[in-house]
């Protein structure tokens, strides 16, 4: 089976890295190939993919209008010399590209709330979630087949020892997104830290923002006008390898977004053991409620969520963490969200499809 994978841009973020991922399953029952359409890329995350897979960089100038024509008469060429079986998009404006081989396309919606331009031209749509899906549903009518994201499972070492010293240690609360607030809630972190630092002095607890983004200016600003620049740390972009390594040595993993269809960093929190602390949204609430496991915060509630990470950083005092509803029970619970199921639940799709 030939198989072209196509992406608009190529940063490191939760659809790109488990993009990768699955390629990386694939090429090893098929022909796989993947088209990313701008110049907007991140050169270590491509250099994560497998050497089988042909990657075709279009180099587009991302919102470029006039590189529009270019780009089609490229990607085509790319597209009748591969004679694909299946063309799978992750972007729904990428369909004008493929318009000629429409009764290949399929799509992979990995948000909620977005735009249903061209959604009914692709012959079939897929959903990361149950929440992705109802939205599409709500939006367009299409009744998208839902194939849950993945991570490799196996690859994540978890944390083994919840000692806690505090007049040692200090206590990390991670959290891993793009730094933009408007959809990843990092404003809402920041606040949450002032409110911790008010109410406990003394105690030795800090942030670390992993991920880059264009809000990084912002977020510093943010960060001195609330007097908690010194309780944040800015780490920038990780590689997948620091993740799966070191993510154990945090304290507690966050996300309070604002706006999420899954949320695959919840997923890699648990696979390394930690507490995980997530907006209660449709996509990681989805998470929460499959794993049994996780403390679910309020959108948009720095104090809610300052609470929710008090109370674990109480249950690390007392050392009464394991024993707590909110951990996950069994790694093994997390097999519903290996990759390899994701990769093979694709591939058998486009048989169908074929």
């Amino acid at each position: 089976m030939r198989v072209i994978h196509a992406i608009y841009s190529f940063t490191i973020g939760g659809s790109e890295t488990m993009l990768v991922d699955i390629i990386n399953e694939q090429c090893n029952e098929a022909s796989v190939s993947l088209i990313i359409v701008n110049d907007k890329m991140d050169r270590n995350l491509l250099d994560t993919i497998d050497k089988r897979v042909n990657v075709f960089l279009i180099n587009r100038r991302e919102s470029s209008k006039i590189q529009l024509l270019s780009a089609f008469f490229k990607i085509n060429q790319i597209v009748n010399r591969i004679n694909p079986d299946v063309i799978h998009c992750h972007d729904n404006k990428l369909f004008p590209f493929f318009i000629r081989r429409q009764r290949k396309s399929c799509l992979t919606i990995h948000s909620v709330n977005l735009s249903v331009v061209f959604l009914k031209r692709y012959r079939r749509i897929f959903a990361i979630s149950a929440a992705v899906q109802q939205n599409i549903k709500k939006i367009s009518g299409i009744n998208a087949q839902i194939v849950l994201n993945g991570i490799k499972i196996d690859q994540y070492k978890p944390r083994v020892n919840f000692d806690f010293d505090p007049g040692r240690d200090e206590f990390k609360i991670a959290q891993i997104s793009r730094l933009c607030p408007e959809q990843k809630g990092q404003h809402i972190a920041i606040q949450a830290m002032r409110l911790l630092k008010e109410q406990n002095p003394n105690r030795n607890i800090r942030l670390y923002f992993i991920g880059g983004g264009e809000a990084l200016a912002e977020l510093k600003e943010l960060a001195v006008r609330y007097a908690v620049q010194h309780q944040i740390v800015f780490e920038g972009v990780a590689d997948r390898d620091r993740i799966k390594n070191n993510l154990r040595d945090y304290h507690v993993l966050i996300q309070p977004s604002l706006i999420e269809g899954f949320g695959l960093t919840i997923i890699e929190g648990f696979a390394c053991g930690l507490p995980v602390i997530a907006s209660d949204l449709d996509g990681p609430g989805e998470i929460c409620r499959l794993l049994d496991a996780g403390l679910l915060a309020r959108p948009g509630d720095p104090v809610d969520l300052a609470e929710k990470i008090y109370n674990v950083y109480q249950s690390y005092l007392s050392n009464t963490l394991e024993k707590e509803d909110y951990m996950l029970k069994d790694k093994n619970q997390l097999k519903i969200f290996d990759i390899q199921t994701t990769a093979k639940t694709y591939l058998e799709n486009y048989k169908m499809n074929s």
